[in-house]
């Protein structure tokens, strides 16, 4: 019985330590730069997106790992597509080591399209900057990058 004890805790502690060791070199300690501020902004974009009425959709929803060609539709609360230039954000929830930015091309069809390089599977968060009709909005998408086949 001491023997299984003394097992059970050595095998506890192992993962402990184990834990504490992966979360020391793949956490860089960021949560969030000025927390109370970013809360005011988001506020603040939360409106703005709602009484602009615009909306914004990205094909294929599941993008794979690594080189993905993105589509962004840009609409008006009837449905109508919005002629915008849009400015993509993408990064990892956990990290700030994989932050890239690009400019979407608009396509013959009205909507944008921009190569994106996603080199990890997992979740992305893209920001999507929108410009036309005078007005700037920021529009904030979560994607899962499937592994490659």
């Amino acid at each position: 019985m001491k023997k299984l004890l003394v097992l059970v805790t050595f095998i506890g502690m192992a993962a402990v330590i184990g834990a504490i060791v992966v979360g020391k070199y793949t956490f860089d300690g960021t949560v969030a730069d000025n927390p109370y501020e970013k809360g005011l902004l988001w506020d603040a974009e939360q409106k703005e997106r709602e009484s602009s009425g615009w909306k914004v959709d990205i094909q294929p929803p599941s993008p794979t790992v690594g080189r993905n060609e993105l589509h962004i539709h840009v609409r008006d609360r009837a449905g109508k597509t919005i002629t915008a230039q849009v400015m993509l954000t993408v990064s990892r929830p956990s990290s700030k080591q994989y932050d890239r930015q690009y400019t979407a091309l608009l396509t013959e069809k009205g909507s944008s399209a921009v190569q994106v390089d996603l080199p990890l599977y997992g979740y992305w968060d893209l920001d999507i900057r929108v410009t036309a009709e005078g007005k700037s909005i920021l529009f904030h998408k979560t994607v899962y990058a499937e592994k490659g086949t």
